[in-house]
């Protein structure tokens, strides 16, 4: 874990994963500490034996603190200067499906944050494409509202040429009407 954010080159990161390794792998060194002391109470108190040191360098190896794996790309899983190729034990099978499970769950968060930055991308397209539509609606209703007015000003201005027509005709209508009393009114 901390190989990675290492070879990512940001300190922040490192230092980060060393405090998430000491504080996720603790409790786990802990247990195998108290287990290296209940077997030792068992062996004596139980069977009236202690145990070897064989016995318990088999366990729990010569460490005294947990070094997490190298990422070599062996096989075997090296701890320190030692490398163990015998079978694992319980504890260190748990430690081992640990790891995995954060490096798994680490996965699980790089893919996230990448689901989210697509999403965000994504969001920031439709944002730009509902500021242009917005801007389009305002330009239609600049344009409409200027449509409008001309067709106000045109129908006003049909009003007043129909109007004058009228007038026209009225005054065509009063002066026929004069002209014809004129002639009637000589006629008679």
């Amino acid at each position: 874990m901390t190989g990675l954010a290492e070879i990512e080159g940001d300190p922040f990161k490192s230092e980060d994963a060393k405090r998430k390794l000491e504080r996720d792998i603790g409790p786990l060194e802990e247990e195998i500490r108290s287990r290296k002391v209940g077997a030792r109470k068992k062996s004596n108190s139980v069977w009236g034996a202690t145990s070897s040191p064989s016995d318990q360098s088999y366990l729990f190896g010569i460490r005294n603190s947990y070094a997490p794996p190298s990422m070599g790309g062996d096989d075997d899983v090296e701890y320190g200067d030692m490398s163990l190729t015998a079978p694992l034990t319980e504890v260190e099978r748990r430690i081992r499906d640990s790891e995995h499970l954060l490096r798994e769950s680490q996965a699980l968060c790089a893919e996230s944050e990448q689901i989210g930055a697509s999403t965000i991308e994504v969001m920031g397209r439709q944002r730009e494409q509902l500021e242009k539509s917005s801007g389009f609606i305002q330009q239609s209703l600049e344009n409409t509202e200027q449509a409008r007015l001309i067709l106000k000003e045109m129908a006003y201005r049909a009003l007043k040429n129909k109007i004058f027509l009228y007038c026209v005709i009225a005054l065509l209508l009063i002066a026929n009407g004069a002209v014809l009393l004129h002639l009637w009114r000589r006629k008679h």
